[in-house]
Formats: C-alpha cells, structure tokens, sequence
C-alpha cells in the first residue's frame, strides 16, 4: 500500500512505497526520452557520388563547340541520390587552358547522404584553343612602293579598284602611300586629300574622293550577295586636328549596285561639322537617309581604331557595327539590329569603300588632311 490510515483516521505516505515509485517513473522518463532521440535522428544513407571523363584533352575553337565536346566527354554518377539532389559545377582557368567539373551534394541533402568516395568527385580536363580557320581576304601595307598595285592585287587583281584625285594634281604623285606606324609596330596605308585642287576624279568638282573598293571586276568572294553574311574589319585613324565638312565627310560606305537605287549609299560612316563634331551611322533603304546613330567625334581623333562590320544581307537582314579605341579595346561606339532591310530591288551585289570622300559646298570648314587605313579585311561566313 502507498497509504496507510493513522490512528487519527488520516492518510499518509509510506517511505519505501514513495522511493519505489520515484524510480519506476523515473525509467519510463527515460524510456520514452531515449525513444523520441531515435525517432529524430535522421537517416543518413550511403552514396558513391562520381564524375569521370573519356577525354584528358579537348581541343576546342568556340564556345559552342566547347560545350558540346563536354556534354560528350562527361558521365556523371548519382549512386542512390537522384539528379536533381546534386550540383555540378564547372570552373573554367582564366586562360582556358584547363576545366574542372565537380559534383557533390546540394546544400538541402548534405545531412541526408554520405558519399563514402569523395575522391573521384572532381575530374580536371587540358584545354588547347585552337585558331577557326578563316577565309577572309586581307589587304595589308607591306612597305613603300607599289601601293596601288598591292591594292589592286587584293581588291581587283588586274582592273583598277582606286578611286584617287591624281588626274588633276599630278604634280603630288600618288595619293595613297605607305608609311611605318610606330603605334601599331607595323607599315599602313596613307591617304592624302587636299582642299585645292582636288576633285572627284576629274568628274564632279563640288567634292572630293580618294577611296578604295570592290566593284563588279573584283573577286566573287568580295562582293555581298543576297541571303549571305560578310564581316567587314579594317582599322583607321583620323589625324589630329582632322576638320570635317558640315554637308559629308565620308569615311566608309557599303553601296548597293544595280536598281534604281544604287547611286544611295546603304551604310555610311560619316563625319559632320557641328557642335559638337559627329560621327553618324547612316542608313538608306530607298534613296533617303536616317542617322541610326551618332557619337562626339572628338574622342576618335588622333587614335588608331579598329572597326568590326558584320551585316546579313536579304529583305530582313541583320547589322552590327563596334568601333573600338585599339590601345585599350574601349568601344567608342555600337550598334546592332536583327530587323532591316539590308536588299534592294534589282540589287546584284553590295560592295564596301574606304577613304575620305567629301563635299566642298563649304571648303572654308576644311583643311588639307591625312587619314592612315589598315588591314582591311572581307569575309563571307
């Protein structure tokens, strides 16, 4: 018995019962303590996590194609643990002279699993860049001498691809050279064109030209046709001090030829007088002009420059250009679209030019002047 009854008729504890129950309540506590631990622990379950490679090396010439030769090479073990339980990451060098994959378990599951062989959970693979082989003709300055046969050579070998104002300032020689730049380590092209008395040669005499091109004598491969791409790079630069026209200065143009509307420029790198001087990205998909863009001219002054053109020719065509200062690849200026009229009707092809062509309507504005041209290069992708 727990309790007794005194002589007083009251209820009271008997020691040895109260000690007793103490310890039985004291290991069923215990009991059900021991019971709730297990019951939260939670399950932890072995997986051999692994990532293995067929290939040591990969030689590589896009990212693209990088990508794909990984997808290939790469065979991902998950043990018991599902995909979706993992991570995988990829750690390219700063060089891209190696890769390391990795996998391991995600944040959320690393409680869950316990991958008993860590040390095949990484692979590191050599990566050899290798150069995209390209097709584009380059025109080069190789030296003094023989400039207008080296261009002709490149642009249109055996026909005349120049367009200078020689005819009518015989006494200067040749307005196209070649000189040693020290900025780029390398021999440009250097062309001359004087307020007096140059001309448009010998043809119009209220502008002047000194430019290169291709045209329909030249090679197929330098002449944009219809559903084709062309990458148009050259560099240049504009002397200081160079003085722009406030009617046109042109320094680039991508012409339409044949149709009835071929005498209009389709692109125009164009310098203007104004305050500030510009530098405009014109357009024409008829016969009239817009400016798609435009940029302060001065920070292109007394710089070399390098001039990336790509453009997709068809009824919906695509453009980009990019202008970036060579000496630390700050783009000066950019523009793309996926969306214009880059066809003409009765077009045959689209030829590039190169140089200064420029209105004298205000000759007073303008100066004798030096542009430097190098490396021009067209390529069909």
């Amino acid at each position: 018995m727990l309790l007794k009854k005194n002589n007083n008729s009251l209820f009271v504890f008997d020691p040895l019962f109260v000690v007793f129950g103490v310890f039985l309540i004291s290991l069923l506590v215990c009991a059900c303590s021991s019971e709730n631990d297990e019951s939260s622990a939670p399950t932890v379950t072995e997986a051999d996590l692994s990532v293995t490679s067929e290939e040591t090396l990969i030689p590589w010439t896009t990212a693209n194609d990088l990508t794909q030769q990984l997808n290939a090479a790469l065979v991902y073990d998950y043990g018991v643990a599902s995909e979706s339980e993992v991570d995988t990451p990829i750690s390219f060098a700063l060089d891209s002279t190696f890769v390391i994959v990795s996998i391991n378990f995600k944040t959320a599951y690393q409680n869950q699993y316990n991958d008993s062989n860590p040390s095949n959970n990484s692979v590191t693979i050599a990566l050899e860049k290798e150069p995209i082989e390209s097709n584009a003709i380059i025109l080069s300055a190789d030296g003094p001498g023989d400039t207008y046969a080296l261009i002709t050579s490149v642009l249109a070998p055996g026909y005349n691809p120049i367009e200078t104002p020689d005819c009518n300032h015989q006494e200067f020689g040749d307005h196209i050279d070649e000189v040693f730049d020290s900025t780029l380590n390398s021999n440009v092209f250097r062309f001359f064109i004087h307020t007096t008395p140059d001309n448009d040669r010998c043809i119009n005499f209220d502008r002047q030209r000194n430019e290169i091109k291709t045209y329909d004598n030249s090679p197929d491969n330098l002449l944009g046709v219809e559903n084709e791409t062309v990458v148009y790079k050259w560099k240049f630069k504009l002397t200081d001090g160079f003085q722009s026209s406030p009617k046109f200065t042109h320094i680039h143009q991508l012409k339409s030829v044949g149709g009835a509307y071929s005498s209009m420029p389709m692109y125009t790198l164009t310098t203007r007088k104004g305050t500030p001087d510009q530098l405009e990205l014109r357009y024409a998909e008829t016969d009239t002009q817009v400016t798609l863009t435009q940029t302060d001219l001065s920070p292109f002054i007394g710089e070399w420059l390098e001039v990336n053109e790509t453009i997709s020719y068809g009824s919906n065509g695509s453009y980009s250009i990019t202008i970036e200062r060579i000496i630390d690849q700050s783009p000066l200026m950019q523009y793309s679209t996926n969306n214009i009229v880059n066809w003409r009707p009765a077009g045959e092809f689209v030829r590039p030019k190169w140089g200064i062509y420029r209105s004298l309507v205000f000759a007073d504005d303008l100066r004798d002047e030096v542009l430097l041209f190098n490396d021009f290069s067209i390529e069909e992708l």
